[in-house]
């Protein structure tokens, strides 16, 4: 039987004899075999021994995705390029901050009496301060790391994952041969000759980002800050000329505003007097937009809203939460719409009684209810409480003073302390009325100032005033019919003197006639106009005629036939003619 082969055969070298593999031959090691460690072993370790590093190396760096937004000092930055923080380790809303603080702290550039030499034992070199003059607006040196870095990529530069790119702002430059090396030195190399290099668009957007007068947002900010001043100017101008009108009461557009005419309106002439004496003022108008010009009627009555609100609100102040006592008064103005004035009476701080016009409000008719939900409605706005109302103060109509469903009765149901006094000037005003009646002589005066108000005036275009009827519920009724009587005493003289002989014509205009009166009156009308075509014609038709050649006109043949133009042909006449027509 033959010899058994081991594991250990397999593993035999086929050149090796047989007395090394006998010697070789040996059993695996078992798991449990005890194998001694010597210990306190000393391991000699070199000293002082050179290691190369690898000079300029470039490890691509990789941009903290999310930086922390922490406050920091700028004054605290430090200035050494070897041990500052890089620039996309800063917060997004942070680097620009960081970016000026470093511009304004300027290149980082120290002199040193010594430079530390790197490089062959046999050609040390070293780093050079005149290079500082030959690249005064980048070029950093790190004393700590002997390397030399470039500001402006350090400030803008991006990793981008190309390691070539990160010897001026990451690792610092150290290869000093490379710099004395002509027209391939390393420096001018970092620059570059095309106008799109790194360096140069780095360069560029440091430019910009401290010149911000010019940046877009500061321009936009600072043409957006001229056109308001310019603005704002204009529409002070308006308010101005709004407040001087109004606190004259003198009435603000012409009938025509357009800017052919000579007279525009008190509003557009004073505002051109107003820019006649400033020129900045009358640029600003000149140059304004058409639909920005702060003169229209729209604007000029939003100005006066304006105006009124905060009167409304000092008089609201200045009331406070005293008791007040409310004067109502209402009438038609020129557009026949029923207006209602509401006047304040109270008594302020000072103890002295103050009466405030606080307001005039449109109303849909005089019904009582709707008066008070107006009255109500306005003194809610200004927060004014109905239960401190006083006093109410009307005129004697029936929808005011009813003591049922008048104005006064509803206030006073809501608020009992409202107490209704009438009107002291209606009542002085029917009192002087009633005296004036009492006086034979006053009263025959006023009576034949009515009758003659009503006569014939020769009311017409050229007409510039005439006889005020007295009335005995409005103020001062009275003396303006005196007045009006004085104006126009002659012409008043001389229509009653020719009342005496022509008769007066009051008696056909009346409204009421009877019967036998109104047929007397038709037939002298009827022989007058008889008379006047029988002996008045020819004299009427030879001035006519006259006053036609005179002036060009043609006057149409009196004898020829007369042709209606409106009725058929047969219906008309051949026997008519033109004069008989007329």
């Amino acid at each position: 039987m033959g010899k058994s082969t081991t594991i250990t055969h397999f593993f035999k070298r086929k050149n090796l004899n047989d007395s090394e593999a006998t010697t070789s031959d040996a059993t695996l090691p078992t798991t449990n075999a005890d194998i001694p460690i010597p210990g306190n072993i000393e391991i000699p370790i070199p000293e002082n021994v050179d290691i190369h590093i690898p000079e300029n190396v470039d490890i691509p760096i990789q941009e903290n995705p999310h930086p922390k937004f922490q406050k920091i000092d700028t004054s605290l930055l430090e200035r050494d390029p070897g041990l500052r923080k890089q620039i996309w380790d800063y917060h997004v809303n942070q680097r620009d901050e960081i970016r000026r603080a470093y511009c304004n702290y300027d290149v980082f550039q120290p002199t040193l009496s010594a430079y530390k030499k790197s490089g062959p034992e046999k050609h040390h070199r070293s780093f050079q301060d005149s290079w500082y003059n030959l690249f005064p607006k980048w070029l950093e040196y790190s004393p700590m790391k002997d390397v030399a870095f470039c500001l402006l990529c350090f400030l803008f530069h991006k990793p981008s994952g190309n390691p070539g790119k990160n010897a001026f702002m990451v690792d610092g430059f150290r290869s000093w041969k490379k710099v004395r090396n002509g027209t391939r030195c390393a420096f001018l190399s970092h620059v570059g000759k095309d106008f799109n290099s790194s360096h140069r668009v780095a360069e560029q957007r440091m430019d910009d980002l401290m010149n911000q007068p010019h940046h877009i947002d500061k321009v936009l900010n600072k043409q957006c800050h001229t056109e308001i001043a310019n603005n704002r100017l204009q529409l002070k101008v308006s308010i101005d000329v709004v407040r001087v009108l109004a606190l004259q009461g003198i009435a603000f557009r012409g009938r025509d505003e357009s800017s052919t005419l000579v007279n525009r309106g008190n509003f557009l002439e004073i505002l051109d007097v107003v820019a006649s004496y400033d020129k900045k003022v009358a640029e600003v108008i000149a140059k304004a937009p058409k639909n920005a010009t702060y003169t229209s009627p729209q604007i000029q009555k939003e100005i006066l809203h304006v105006f009124s609100m905060k009167v409304m609100n000092a008089i609201r102040e200045e009331i406070s939460d005293a008791k007040f006592c409310i004067i109502v008064d209402e009438a038609r103005d020129e557009l026949v719409r029923e207006q209602m004035a509401v006047v304040l009476r109270f008594v302020d701080k000072d103890g002295f009684v103050r009466e405030r016009f606080f307001g005039v409000v449109h109303v849909s008719d005089t019904v009582a209810l709707t008066l008070k939900k107006e009255i109500y409605s306005l003194l809610s706005c200004y927060n004014l409480d109905i239960q401190n109302i006083r006093g109410q103060g009307y005129d004697g109509a029936s929808n005011m003073r009813g003591e049922s469903n008048g104005l006064q009765a509803l206030i006073s149901h809501d608020c009992p302390y409202a107490y209704y006094i009438r009107c002291f000037a209606h009542r002085l005003q029917l009192a002087l009325v009633a005296a004036s009646k009492a006086v034979i002589p006053v009263d025959t005066e006023f009576a034949y100032l009515i009758d003659i108000d009503e006569l014939e005036t020769r009311r017409g275009l050229n007409q510039k005033c005439t006889l005020q009827r007295a009335g005995d519920t409005r103020w001062s009724s009275h003396f303006r019919s005196i007045s009006s009587l004085i104006k126009i005493f002659s012409p008043t003289c001389e229509v009653l003197l020719k009342i005496i002989k022509e008769g007066s014509t009051s008696s056909r205009q009346c409204q009421t006639q009877d019967i036998l009166t109104a047929m007397r009156l038709v037939s002298s009308t009827k022989e007058l106009i008889q008379t006047f075509r029988d002996d008045k014609w020819d004299d009427l038709l030879t001035n006519v005629i006259s006053f036609c050649e005179l002036r060009s006109i043609d006057v149409p043949d009196m004898t020829a036939r007369y042709v209606d133009r409106r009725g058929l042909a047969r219906h008309q006449q051949d026997d008519f003619t033109i004069e008989h027509h007329y």
